[in-house]
């Protein structure tokens, strides 16, 4: 039976002032249970401090319980069932044997077969589960991971791994690629992974809206089935890192009789995952149920999943998510706010995404229209912004971020020459421009709303007359896609592949509204184009980093955005909750931890008592 009691702990709000020099949305991985060792240590990933200088703690985040609080009278009903689960339904593990002259190795803790994990998730996702048709942000995508296998995941050097890929591999231009499937896997629904079923997914890719963009992008000429099990994929042009655009939605495999579902596919996801959907109420619960007939197994072979089931509860609000999390309601909790650093790592098991390829929170101005259309206007709407004193409040006091790539990922620059703060010059442009009324848009968290009310101040003693538009997470991205804001607050841009960001940046994907476009803020920019257009023909590390460079420099020179800050994503957790960050990868290799915080759960487990 797990033990529900906590000590009581005053938990309130701490405003973070240590220098902390961590990376976003390109940041490779640090410390935790490596993918390699079967999913069974128990340390989190190495988490920030709001105690020292700067970068990571140098302890592992597998700090204490959290507090008690909150009514407890289900706790030992849950865990009833979650050993009930264990004993009925689940296989049990194996050990290996020792012989009787040797010394017994230190032995990990085995996981624990059975029961049911509670995950609280930042948001909804209204559109659903098919992936190719869902707009999806990273509580969609988490969802996603365990309903789907990629075909392809990113390896924690920036290289692709084939996953429910065996193998891929290009001709001398990479103008072919060759895709291989794993043999012996079934869908969901029974029906078998075979190259008939890759060709109808890369045919659904081409029919679906914005997904079709990337496959014109590609010039995908056509793709082949060769055997059983391998296609063909024709390109109209030279794609260095093709695979890496299989490593998200695109790359999650979906059955055929899915996609024969049409609009009711949303509902009826039939993936190869290790869980499947048993219910969703929308705004409520999502659970997923495990697969009994799941392919992967963890690195001692032991059968995945270890978890029964997994209900999803989200909560919009960030403060409710933490609350729900401190008062046992759920086991663990999704985070991306540098606000209760101190406090995650001391009351719960704090699973950090490493340094490298994190995201980069910053302003998004709309191009496309005035008053953003006019660089005079960004630069001096970024001079009015008072970043350092934002991130004090919001994230420890990290150095502003001088571009979309965080430290120790290529194309970061300590100094890409962004405009420093000076509202002294900022509102004499006002003055001398006309200061502009506009509304920021922006998520329904508490988190964004304090973001954009420090926004809101800051630009407000520069002349200007802002107001905040607060929706649902999906809304803000379909309001992005289709043109209709003025500033909008974006968490974006690994820095992965400065291939895959062309999707993002490129002027091709920057149509006039109201025509969707990938590109949010419409930037059109011939310096960028080059860069993105060169990028995709090389395989040269050293010329990816130097475009990348150029790429960063032509973002602060255009002011198409104000980057904020760095955020590393969390997954905080109680005691009991085991192996978050843990992925054996078929054929070797290592993912990124709480990479941009999609994380794989099939090695989760839950301890016992």
């Amino acid at each position: 039976m797990f033990d529900r009691t906590r000590d009581s702990r005053a938990a309130g709000w701490r405003w973070l002032a240590a220098l902390c020099l961590i990376a976003l949305l390109a940041s490779a991985c640090g410390g935790g249970g490596d993918g390699d060792t079967g999913g069974v240590a128990v340390e989190g990933t190495t988490s920030p401090s709001a105690t020292d200088d700067g970068g990571d703690r140098g302890d592992e985040g597998d700090s204490g319980v959290g507090d008690s609080g909150g009514d407890d009278s289900n706790g030992d009903e849950r865990a009833d069932d979650q050993q009930a689960g264990a004993d009925e339904e689940s296989p049990g593990p194996t050990a290996a044997p020792t012989t009787p002259d040797e010394e017994a190795p230190t032995v990990e803790p085995e996981p624990v077969y059975g029961g049911t994990l509670l995950f609280a998730l930042e948001s909804e996702t209204t559109s659903g589960w098919n992936p190719i048709t869902t707009s999806a942000a990273t509580s969609g995508h988490i969802v996603l991971r365990q309903l789907y296998d990629p075909l392809v995941i990113e390896g924690a050097d920036g290289e692709a791994i084939p996953f429910l890929l065996e193998s891929f591999s290009p001709n001398d231009d990479y103008t072919e690629w060759t895709f291989t499937l794993r043999p012996g896997i079934t869908f969901h629904d029974g029906s078998p992974v075979n190259s008939a079923a890759l060709v109808r997914h890369l045919e659904e890719l081409g029919n679906a809206t914005l997904s079709r963009l990337a496959i014109e992008e590609a010039e995908i000429q056509g793709f082949e089935a060769i055997d059983d099990l391998t296609v063909k994929v024709s390109l109209g042009k030279t794609f260095v890192d093709f695979p890496l655009g299989f490593t998200s939605a695109g790359g999650f495999l979906g059955a055929p009789a899915m996609y024969d579902l049409g609009t009711d596919s949303a509902r009826n996801p039939i993936g190869t995952g290790p869980f499947m959907l048993d219910e969703w109420v929308e705004h409520e619960v999502t659970r997923l149920a495990r697969n009994p007939n799941y392919w992967r197994t963890d690195a001692e072979g032991r059968q995945l999943p270890y978890l029964d089931a997994i209900e999803f509860r989200p909560f919009e609000d960030d403060e409710t998510r933490f609350n729900a999390l401190r008062a046992d309601d759920v086991d663990a909790s999704l985070d991306n706010g540098g606000r209760r650093v101190e406090e995650y790592n001391e009351d719960f098991k704090a699973f950090w995404q490493g340094e490298r390829y994190s995201a980069t929170t910053g302003v998004l101005m709309n191009t496309a229209r005035p008053p953003f259309d006019n660089v005079e206007m960004r630069r001096a709407l970024a001079q009015c912004t008072d970043r350092q004193t934002l991130n004090t409040v919001l994230w420890d006091g990290q150095p502003p971020a001088t571009g979309p790539f965080s430290p120790g990922t290529p194309g970061h620059l300590e100094d890409s020459g962004f405009p420093e703060y000076d509202p002294d010059a900022g509102r004499a442009t006002f003055q001398r421009l006309g200061a502009p009324s506009f509304d920021i848009l922006t998520t329904v968290t508490t988190l964004d709303l304090l973001q954009a009310e420090l926004l809101v101040q800051m630009w407000g003693e520069c002349g200007l007359d802002v107001g905040i538009n607060q929706v649902l997470q999906t809304e803000a991205v379909t309001t992005a896609v289709f043109g209709n804001f003025d500033v909008f607050i974006a968490v974006n841009h690994s820095g992965y592949s400065l291939a895959m960001e062309r999707f993002w940046w490129h002027s091709g994907y920057s149509p006039p509204p109201p025509v969707p476009a990938i590109n949010f803020g419409r930037v059109v920019d011939s310096r960028i184009d080059a860069a993105l257009d060169e990028v995709i023909t090389t395989d040269d590390e050293e010329r990816q980093r130097e475009l990348a460079e150029e790429v960063n420099r032509a973002f602060a020179d255009g002011v198409y955005n104000i980057w904020l800050y760095h955020s590393r994503w969390l997954i905080a957790a109680h005691d009991h909750v085991n192996g978050v960050d843990n992925l054996t990868i078929p054929g070797g290799g290592e993912h990124p931890k709480i990479f941009l915080g999609r994380v794989f759960l099939a090695e989760t487990w839950l301890d016992e008592g």
